[in-house]
């Protein structure tokens, strides 16, 4: 689809080779501008959708992802539209991507990949033979462009987290378990007797992942790290077959946990507080295979989406800015380690712009500031104006004085990054 927006031109090009900023090689003007420029052509694409649509959309979406990544090969083609937005959203929490791809699916190749951003922008058409690999790996049923004309046809399929045997429904009934507008029982293999239906489904996810002892949201440290001593709660609670009322799944565990502390004392508090969290950020209703709800990441990022378009983007100092700022955003967090950064909207996209490249970035942050900076997009209004007065008093202490924008940027030695 081509659209005529505030970035369908392409990015600015520098006088000269050295010009422009560049921080850890990829936040870069040119690719501040092209991830604007993804953002734009997703959301104008939603827009020719209804609300419905839109909805039925993002679940087919978050299907075919999961598909994507399990058949991801080199060289591959550039993913659709709806995957690489899926990827995009998933590349957004820096933790749970860490998790679910390298950890707990896995799929280390896919994390280690970047998202294609000047491919996604020059958004050239298949080739017989793309086409023709596309069909190979995902069949006639799966479209390589979804729209709202063909997202209705074929199969929802999936193996169930119990039994391995495929869960198969018409993508309308689909839609409707995934949104939670049915929760009526259809036969199972695992059920025979009774069916299930989707909180069945998110309740087989824990159980699944409590057995395997790869629970999503407690495989990190604080930092960001791999931990080395398992979370120890994993290990003393028990999946729980039957949950009454079924929407109610991390009470059922809470008052198992509760038991168990008990007897186990105050060392696994800690433990005990961590997995509870996890069971209700990463599985009370989440039947996807993701540490996260992915659809309604999606659905966060369109407030973003609307604040960064009334910026006016002014070619190219507002993207060099975003790039500087940016650095000094990172400066202050290693600088104030206590505090919670808010970024500017600016800042916001060339940080999303690091993220993009997500072993890069971890690898950056790990290095530079000694933990990975984790992205979180969920933070409720009240809390983020409190934390945005902190901060912003933490900006405005400090003496970040550069050079004209017009020219090369560099830094003193006071500062910890080094910025061509």
């Amino acid at each position: 689809m081509t659209y005529n927006g505030k970035f369908s031109e392409p990015a600015p090009v520098p006088p000269t080779y050295d010009f422009f900023p560049n921080l850890n090689g990829v936040v870069t003007v040119e690719n501040c501008y092209y991830y604007l420029a993804f953002l734009e052509r997703f959301w104008t694409f939603m827009d020719t959708m209804s609300l419905q649509e839109q909805r039925h959309y993002l679940a087919r979406a978050e299907v075919r992802y999961e598909k994507w990544i399990h058949n991801h090969f080199s060289p591959m083609l550039v993913p659709p539209l709806d995957i690489a937005f899926m990827w995009h959203v998933h590349k957004l929490s820096p933790f749970r991507c860490y998790e679910d791809l390298v950890l707990r699916l896995p799929c280390k190749k896919l994390f280690d990949d970047p998202l294609p951003l000047y491919d996604l922008f020059k958004n050239e058409d298949l080739t017989p033979n793309d086409l023709k690999r596309w069909k190979q790996t995902f069949g006639d049923d799966e479209p390589y462009c979804l729209t709202s004309q063909n997202m209705y046809s074929g199969t929802y399929q999936r193996p169930c987290y119990r039994c391995q045997q495929m869960i198969e429904l018409p993508w309308p009934n689909y839609y409707d378990y995934r949104f939670g507008a049915n929760h009526t029982r259809f036969p199972h293999s695992c059920v025979p007797d009774d069916g299930i239906n989707f909180w069945d489904v998110a309740r087989m996810k824990i159980e699944s992942d409590l057995t395997n002892g790869l629970v999503a949201g407690t495989l990190l440290n604080p930092d960001g790290t791999e931990k080395v001593t398992p979370n120890k709660m994993v290990a003393k609670v028990k999946p729980i077959q039957v949950i009454v009322p079924q929407n109610e799944m991390d009470r059922a565990y809470e008052r198992q946990i509760q038991e168990q502390l008990r007897f186990l004392g105050s060392d696994y508090e800690y433990d005990a507080n961590e997995l509870l969290y996890a069971i209700r950020t990463s599985y009370q209703g989440n039947p996807s295979p993701f540490s996260i709800d992915l659809i309604q990441a999606v659905a966060r990022q369109r407030k973003f989406y609307f604040d960064i378009m009334s910026i006016h983007w002014q070619r190219p100092i507002s993207y060099i800015a975003a790039v500087r700022r940016y650095h000094d955003h990172l400066a202050l967090i290693k600088k104030h380690p206590n505090v919670k950064a808010i970024p500017t909207l600016e800042i916001d996209v060339a940080f999303h712009t690091h993220m993009m490249h997500s072993r890069t970035y971890r690898n950056f942050t790990l290095t530079q500031l000694e933990k990975v900076i984790n992205h979180d997009d969920d933070i409720p209004e009240s809390s983020i104006k409190e934390h945005l007065r902190e901060w912003q008093t933490v900006w405005s202490n400090q003496n970040l004085r550069h050079p004209s924008i017009e020219h090369r940027y560099r830094f003193t030695v006071s500062l910890f990054l080094y910025i061509k």
